[in-house]
């Protein structure tokens, strides 16, 4: 083997050129497979983090008719705005869920785009996620207030506001809405048209200036139960509206009473208030606590797992839990519930990745037809070891041994290349290009580091070049015979 090692070697340093332009290919190959997987794998790990930490949490609980995520992006809905499917059996899945060691909390929302109703000024249009305000912010801490605050429990009829739908809507309507601003919010949906009246009490923007691809997709926030009223869902439960005994026997004061006309008389603790009356009904149904509202109408179960765990093993394991529980409930990872935009980015990743192979294919070829090149020049040569009883094996591992060593050294340089090329890369950092692409690049600008998949990938990059190259010259090689040794030039 030792004197196969020495006769590939002297062969590449007698066809520089033919090795030079060999080895360059290879290393164009390498440097851009490494390079280029590593910020690729550093920009979905940033955007997994904007997307798991703001929006989606680790693992999102679904109805099992969805398909998409919270955004409702996947929805066959051709006629408008999609309308997303309700969780049939919530509480019994929200058990079931909870009840999971993995699980380190989880909250509830309700999803649903809608139009802003600000009267004369005009109509804008957006997506409102309707959450039930003690879970979810212990769940996401992600907003950053500009203005007023947020939204608290117990309250009804307010709304937060995304600072690009507040400057979305000022540029369509020219009105310039302000913290503690009231208007309408109307919905056309299964239940028909709906409208309710809404106060702005916060307008804030995402950590690290993280939104979605476009303006009117950032969401904002409102209370669940005027989502419901909104969407034409159920408002409260019968838990719900447990009043006071006193205001009870109000209510069951005769009506006619109220027609006749002499006064109505009561005695004095038990005197007929309505002003005071309807503010106990309308108090008391907003008081939804976090027990009742899990048995509300949800669409989601949000879910942060503890930390080392596996968000697609407790996806798949806990989907197939729920069904066991005969549960109309499927588990995904954040990949599936960030639909359109974690979509939009997998497909530039397979797009960049399809381009690395078309690469890799090209030097293949180049790689080979310089070896037929090589093989032709070397007929004489390799007609006259034949000649002197040298095997076919021998010719076979002298090329394999030839394109090894060109691989393997090119291979080392290109990964140096990419690495080196990574920490310049990493020290300057990447400006996004905003759009569909924002979210991967955190605060702006993107700086990339090695990625765990990038290196083997490259490997494996290498290893088919290497393994298919040297097929065809091999072939040819050997079955150059001795009488072509004689007869060439």
């Amino acid at each position: 083997m030792g004197t196969i090692v020495k006769i590939a070697l002297r062969n590449l340093t007698q066809h520089k050129a033919k090795t030079l332009i060999i080895g360059l290919l290879i290393v164009l190959a390498t440097f851009l497979s490494f390079l280029g997987n590593s910020i690729l794998g550093s920009a979905a790990q940033s955007m997994k983090r904007v997307f798991t930490e703001q929006f989606t949490g680790d693992v999102l609980v679904v109805p099992e008719s969805l398909k998409g995520g919270i955004f409702g992006g996947s929805q066959e809905d051709l006629n408008g705005p999609p309308i997303l499917p309700t969780m049939p059996d919530y509480q019994k899945v929200y058990d079931v869920v909870s009840a999971r060691p993995e699980v380190a909390r989880i909250t509830s929302q309700l999803s649903s785009y809608a139009m802003f109703n600000l009267g004369d000024s005009g109509i804008s249009f957006g997506l409102l996620f309707g959450i039930e305000p003690a879970s979810y912010w212990s769940t996401f801490d992600a907003v950053e207030l500009i203005d007023g605050r947020k939204i608290q429990p117990g309250e009804t009829g307010v709304v937060m506001l995304h600072e690009k739908i507040v400057k979305m809507i000022q540029d369509q309507t020219d009105d310039k809405l302000k913290v503690g601003d009231v208007f309408q919010l109307n919905n056309f949906g299964e239940a028909g048209f709906k409208v309710r009246e809404v106060k702005l009490v916060g307008i804030f923007r995402f950590h690290n200036a993280n939104e979605r691809s476009f303006d009117f997709m950032n969401p904002g926030f409102v209370d669940v139960q005027t989502l419901r009223a909104l969407t034409g869902k159920p408002v409260t439960t019968a838990a719900d509206l447990q009043l006071k005994a006193s205001t009870q026997a109000l209510l069951n004061e005769s009506s006619d009473s109220f027609f006749d006309d002499e006064p109505v008389k009561v005695a004095s603790d038990r005197a007929v208030d309505l002003a005071g009356l309807t503010k106990a009904v309308a108090d008391k149904s907003a008081q939804v606590d976090a027990a009742s509202a899990r048995e509300g109408t949800w669409n989601f179960q949000l879910v942060k797992l503890k930390p080392g765990v596996d968000d697609k093993v407790f996806a798949a394991s806990l989907t197939t839990e729920l069904k066991k529980a005969g549960l109309q409930a499927k588990a995904q990872d954040w990949i599936a519930s960030a639909s359109p935009d974690s979509a939009f980015f997998y497909l530039v990743m397979m797009a960049m990745n399809l381009a690395i192979l078309l690469l890799a294919v090209v030097s293949i070829f180049v790689i080979m037809n310089t070896l037929v090149v090589s093989v032709m020049e070397r007929t004489s040569e390799i007609g006259t070891m034949r000649a002197l009883g040298a095997p076919k094996s021998m010719i076979r591992w002298l090329f394999i041994t030839e394109t090894f060593l060109i691989t393997a050294l090119a291979g080392v340089i290109g990964i140096a290349a990419g690495f080196a090329g990574l920490v310049a890369v990493n020290a300057t950092g990447i400006p996004g290009p905003g759009g569909w692409l924002q979210s991967a690049f955190p605060g702006g600008v993107l700086h990339p580091e090695v990625d765990a998949k990038a290196l083997p990938f490259t490997l494996i990059i290498l290893a088919v070049i290497a393994l298919v190259s040297w097929i065809f010259p091999v072939l040819m090689a050997t079955k150059v015979s001795p009488l072509k040794a004689i007869n060439s030039d």
